[in-house]
């Protein structure tokens, strides 16, 4: 998209949730006071992947504050089918471009007018954002409030790094909790999320790079900035450890769909050297406050690797 095309765009923002009404009301309250770009029509996508349809009411309630919005359940449960239904929805809307934004997430006030002006200027048909770790939920205690500064100064690492790759020309992975696609190119494509990977998580990821062998042009717009809210389930350096783990095994299964005997020896030995890394790491706080968490998660990686290596599958969704 170059800027001789800026006229009377559509973008649909596109919301998928579970069962979250806490988190998911928090970003209908910042999207309804987020500013909004000139001559870029929103519309906001709510896909409900609850069966019930439990976050209706709480869409509705914000109706009158945040403009046009469309409601709709997805009762094929699994994140990838609801990917695909946003693309398929955004299709039928018409729209020029998708965005996806987690349903634990808020946005910057100027994050959609950054994110589309970087996609109609940039001439990208990706683009990818930075996600900044919010405050915890003020019940959380001192434990907890310490893993959320932990997580929060590794997000802080990997986003410089994806800037830094961004401006060099260096590798980088968008994924969709901050993501802007041109529906255009979406349809020429084909692209749609791998339904097989319903409860291993990954599945954008997978759409990067199979974007990525297709010389699918992409673009970081490090201005675009998402907020999460890291859940109290979810502070705990156990948790940490088993998401490190069920990550590392569905990058494995992703790099490696079909693994050889040839295989096993040298992924065994990159495992046991990042779980000693890891180790070390809880012994040496090297990386400051997001050396716990990435300790745990590297001795996470560590294991999920040797599971992956011998047949196990992620359950991150389960």
């Amino acid at each position: 998209m170059n800027s001789g095309d800026q006229a009377n765009l559509s973008v649909v923002i596109a919301v998928l949730t579970y069962k979250r009404p806490e988190t998911l009301g928090k970003l209908l309250s910042e999207y309804a006071s987020m500013c909004r770009p000139g001559n870029v029509k929103l519309k906001l996508l709510v896909i409900d992947n609850d069966e019930n349809g439990s976050a209706e009411q709480i869409v509705n309630s914000w109706r009158d504050q945040i403009g046009e919005v469309r409601y709709v359940v997805e009762k094929r449960r699994g994140i990838p089918i609801a990917r695909n239904r946003a693309i398929d929805e955004s299709a039928t809307l018409s729209a020029d471009a998708l965005c996806f934004i987690d349903d634990d997430e808020y946005p910057d006030k100027r994050w959609i007018m950054n994110l589309a002006e970087c996609w109609r200027k940039g001439g990208a048909q990706l683009v990818g954002g930075p996600v900044v770790v919010a405050p915890p939920p003020v019940e959380a205690t001192g434990w907890q409030k310490m893993i959320n500064a932990s997580l929060a100064s590794r997000q802080a690492r990997k986003n410089r790094a994806v800037a830094k790759a961004a401006i060099g020309g260096a590798r980088y992975t968008i994924v969709t909790n901050n993501w802007l696609c041109d529906v255009k190119w979406l349809t020429r494509s084909g692209m749609r999320f791998n339904e097989n990977l319903l409860v291993t998580g990954g599945s954008d990821t997978e759409f990067f790079r199979n974007a990525r062998a297709i010389q699918c042009v992409i673009g970081w717009c490090p201005h675009a900035i998402v907020f999460e809210t890291i859940g109290l389930e979810r502070l705990s350096l156990a948790y940490q450890f088993r998401r490190g783990a069920y990550q590392s095994m569905t990058n494995f299964r992703i790099k490696t769909p079909y693994p050889k005997a040839a295989n096993i020896l040298p992924t065994m030995l990159i495992a046991a050297l990042r779980a000693v890394l890891g180790a070390l790491l809880l012994v040496v706080p090297v990386f400051g406050r997001a050396s716990p968490v990435m300790a745990v998660r590297s001795l996470g990686w560590a294991v999920g690797r040797m599971m992956a290596v011998f047949g196990r599958h992620s359950k991150l969704y389960e």
